[in-house]
Parts: structure tokens; C-alpha cells; sequence
């Protein structure tokens, strides 16, 4: 590796953009190691993310517009109900069964867990299903015209987050003298400059402009899938070797927990899959929170809906997404303002936030105008309305018959009383092409997590953050042909 006109003997910085799920295990990998190493974040220090509300009995349902708790910097799946699929399968979770393989996939998800149940607070049981659960759910969704894929679940909670998070962080500071911390920073650019990343900033909360620029010799980006758009504005997008990505537009359902009590206690989330007979598009399941809450999601031009449980204080109901998958081809290419531009027409309707509307409307052609008497009561204010008004008739035929579906597994979860929340759609950047370590075809950038494209929740993201920081390491040390790890003063403690 070629690095003319600077000396073998300076330590390289890294910067590392985004700290959630996969961008707080890259920095595991890196605590240590022999590169100078900042963080950049939008939300603040971890002792100070705000609680929920809920919580704090300010409020005992969700308020129709997001508050801070759901804002950007808060609402990593990390901090939000905090669900972890632990076996490594080609379908659920993401793509790195095809980058890695099973058993590299495998084992750093067994690395995920022990991580997470060494800092829980509290004991947090893992969901296997037994021989007699999956003899009980095969036969229920062959019957059912669905596929069911396995998995093995870790649910820690919102309300465990915080500590477990807090936790994790302590332990890579102590480990960490060469890590510098950058909170209520919003990356503006990042920007090649010859073999170096600039990185321009800004304070995120801040009213007056302090605009600040450093470069580096690494660059991790970790920006979740709120942050895809943002991704494809950079200059150095273009170089990336793309294609067009998936998008996923839902409603998050929001249902009696009766009706779906079986398939809970036995499995916690199912994933049942369904080809729908009239369009063919694939129709999946997706973030179950048995006697759980709705929740807003904040991304300031325009609001989602989603879905959380704490392990401790439960409702009387059960939300899950439904989702419809769509992938564009020419001449359409970007996903991600399909999606967006669906949400802000729902936003439009509904006076700036969500809409619900009853699932017996919606088959009936009609606007929801009040649940007052409705069997099923929200645990999030929306606006009453039609979602038909705004969703594509192929979406929401598609999403009918896998309640339809899932109603023969789960008898009364297509009553017409259950509750659909709009606008739930998980918009995903171009697929972009990566090494084994998540590196892109531009040297020394690294795209981890949801923004890669080639994650879909808390497990591989956390494994893709692992990998990327394994590749730098090894990187780091080719370059100065040192030890991996540079020796931990004895003065650092969890709290520096």
C-alpha cells in the first residue's frame, strides 16, 4: 500500500459517522487500536437521551406528531424496543448470509449476544423455538398459503436500552483512550480529497452556524436508513458501484394481543412471508411488539409510524408492520423519494402527522371519522382518515390479503376493528457493492448498517459494524506494521 510523503510513524484518524447499532460495534473493534478515532453523532450523550414520556407519566399514549424521543439521534433500533435476531438466515435480517457466509455471519451474532446480555441490566431470556413450535407454525402457515422462516430472537426492550447501551459505551471508552467524541454534530459533507475524507460539521441543535472541517484517512458511515438520502447527496456517491435498492411500503397494524397470544408465547415475532395472488409482490411481516405501543418517527420533513414493547409495562394490544416490497428498474431510480413522497402525501392528509384508519373501512371503501366505539383502542393518537387516498390500490390489496392470510393463523386479526397506522415505510439506499469488510470500491470508506443496504435490523447491522472494524484494524496495522492494540493508560476509567 502506497503512502508517499507521510511518515509510517503517525497515527491515522478515522472518522466514524453515526452511533447507532452498527456504528457503536465498529467502535467495540476499534477501542484500542492504533488510529486516532471521532465519533460523530446528532443526538446528544447517551446520559442524556430523553427518556420516554410515556415513562415519565407526562403522557399515557403517543402524541399524533413525534416528540424528542423519536427525534433523530434517538431512534436507533438500539434505543427502540431493542430487538435482536440472532441466527444467521438468508432471508430475514439482511444480506450478509450471501457477503460472509452462515458461519462468519454466525459468529459474530454469538459475539452480538454476549455483548448484549453482558450489559442487560436484568436477565433477558432468548426465544428458540422448540421441535413442537415449529411443527405448530408450519403446518399453520402451509395451511395458511405462508412461508415461515426461522429465527432465534433476542427482545431486550426500549426501557432496557438506555442502560444496556450506556453500558457498552463505558466499556469501549475505558478500552479507548484514542477515541474522541463529537455529540450534537451533524456531518454536513463528506468529501474525498486525494487518498484523504474531509468531514465538514456542524452543531445539530445549535441556531447560529459553527461550521467546522477535519480530514481523515478512514471514513465509517453508519446513518441508518433515515440517513439514505443524505448518502446519495455526498459527491463521492456517484464513484460507488450502485444499483437500484428495495423499498418497503406498510401499515403498522395494530391489533387485539388475544388474537395473536398463541404465536406469541411460542415465537415472540414469527416471520411469515406471503406472495400475494393477484400481484405476486412479496409481503412480510415485520418489528412484532406483543402488548406493545405505536409510536411516531420524527424525520423532520415528514413523520412515520412504528412499534415498540418494554419488558416491563405493556398495553393490552399487539402492532407489527405488513410491508410490501418493491424494487424499481429504468427508468425510475430512486426508491427513496417514492417512498418519502407517499409518506408526505399522508402527512398532508392526516394535518402533519398519521393517519389511522379501521381495517373494516378501508374493505369498505370508506373513511374512518372516529374509533370511540371501536373493540381495539390505539395507543397512538392519529388522525382518522383514509389511507386509500394515499397508498397505491396494489400496496393495500396486497397488504389485505396477508391480514387475510394471517387471520387463519391468527383468528380475529382481520376484524374489522383492527387498527392500520400510515405512513410505516422503511426506505433502504441503493444497494451498494462491498468487501467482506463493508468497504466500498472507494479505498478506506466503509458503509455499514442500514444505509449499506445490506442490513435490515439490530443483528447484522451490529455484525456489519463488527466487520468494518475489523477490516480498519487490519488495515491500521499493514500501515504501521505495529500491534494491533496500542496499551491502555491505567488512568482511563468508564466514566473519561
Amino acid at each position: 500500500m502506497s503512502h508517499s510523503g507521510e511518515s509510517q510513524s503517525r497515527m491515522q484518524k478515522l472518522a466514524l459517522v453515526g452511533l447507532g447499532a452498527s456504528g457503536l460495534f465498529a467502535l467495540k473493534e476499534l477501542a484500542g487500536a492504533n488510529v486516532e478515532v471521532h465519533v460523530f453523532d446528532v443526538g446528544p450523550v447517551y446520559e442524556k437521551r430523553y427518556a420516554c414520556p410515556i415513562d415519565q407519566g407526562k403522557l399515557t399514549v403517543c402524541p399524533p406528531k413525534a416528540c424528542s424521543y423519536c427525534a433523530p439521534g434517538q431512534s436507533a433500533g438500539s434505543w427502540n424496543d431493542f430487538k435482536v435476531i440472532l441466527s444467521a438466515s438468508p432471508v430475514i435480517g439482511g444480506r450478509l448470509y450471501d457477503l460472509v457466509g452462515e458461519q462468519e455471519l454466525q459468529k459474530r451474532l454469538d459475539v452480538v449476544r454476549e455483548t448484549i446480555l453482558k450489559h442487560a441490566p436484568c436477565e433477558i431470556p432468548v426465544v428458540k423455538p422448540n421441535a413442537e413450535d415449529l411443527e405448530w407454525i408450519h403446518k399453520r402457515a402451509t395451511l395458511a398459503g405462508m412461508t415461515y422462516h426461522y429465527q432465534e430472537l433476542l427482545h431486550c426492550g426500549s426501557d432496557n436500552a438506555p442502560a444496556i447501551n450506556s453500558s457498552i459505551l463505558a466499556e469501549i471508552k475505558a478500552l479507548g483512550p484514542n477515541i474522541h467524541f463529537h455529540w450534537d454534530s451533524k456531518v454536513v459533507s463528506v468529501t474525498r480529497r486525494g487518498e484523504k475524507f474531509a468531514i465538514r460539521y456542524d452543531g445539530y441543535r445549535k441556531q447560529v452556524s459553527d461550521e467546522k472541517e477535519d480530514t481523515f484517512d478512514y471514513c465509517i458511515l453508519s446513518v441508518g436508513r433515515g440517513g439514505a438520502h443524505w448518502l446519495t447527496q455526498q459527491e463521492f456517491y456517484k464513484e460507488l458501484d450502485i444499483y437500484p435498492g428495495q423499498v418497503d411500503i406498510g401499515v403498522r397494524v395494530e391489533t387485539s394481543c388475544y388474537f395473536t397470544e398463541e404465536v406469541d408465547k411460542r415465537f415472540y415475532e414469527p416471520k411469515l412471508y406471503y406472495i400475494s395472488r393477484h400481484t405476486g409482490d412479496v409481503v412480510r411481516n415485520f418489528c412484532s411488539n406483543p402488548r406493545g405501543y405505536v409510536t411516531p418517527e420524527n424525520h423532520r420533513d415528514y413523520v412515520l409510524v412504528n412499534g415498540h414493547s418494554k419488558m416491563y409495562e405493556k398495553s393490552e394490544n399487539n402492532n407489527f408492520a405488513v410491508l410490501v416490497s418493491k424494487t424499481f428498474t429504468r427508468p425510475f431510480k430512486d426508491p427513496q423519494l417514492y417512498s418519502q413522497t407517499i409518506a408526505k402525501v399522508v402527512n398532508m392528509l392526516a394535518g402533519g402527522g398519521p393517519l389511522v384508519q379501521r381495517l373494516g373501512d378501508l374493505k369498505a371503501g370508506r373513511r374512518t371519522k372516529s374509533l370511540t366505539n371501536n373493540l381495539i383502542k390505539p395507543t397512538l393518537e392519529a388522525e382518522c382518515g383514509d389511507i386509500s387516498l394515499a397508498y397505491p390500490h396494489r400496496i393495500l390489496a396486497s397488504i389485505m390479503e396477508y391480514l387475510d392470510a394471517l387471520n387463519k393463523i391468527c383468528p380475529g386479526v382481520a376484524d374489522d376493528s383492527t387498527l392500520l397506522f400510515a405512513p410505516e415505510c422503511k426506505s433502504y439506499p441503493d444497494s451498494i457493492k462491498v468487501s467482506k469488510s463493508m468497504e466500498t470500491t472507494i479505498e478506506n470508506l466503509f458503509i455499514i448498517g442500514d444505509s449499506s443496504s445490506w442490513t435490515r435490523g439490530v443483528g447484522q447491522a451490529t455484525t456489519s459494524g463488527l466487520l468494518a472494524g475489523e477490516g480498519v484494524r487490519k488495515k491500521v496495522k499493514e500501515h504501521h506494521n505495529t500491534p494491533e492494540r496500542v496499551p491502555t493508560p491505567a488512568v482511563a476509567t468508564a466514566a473519561s
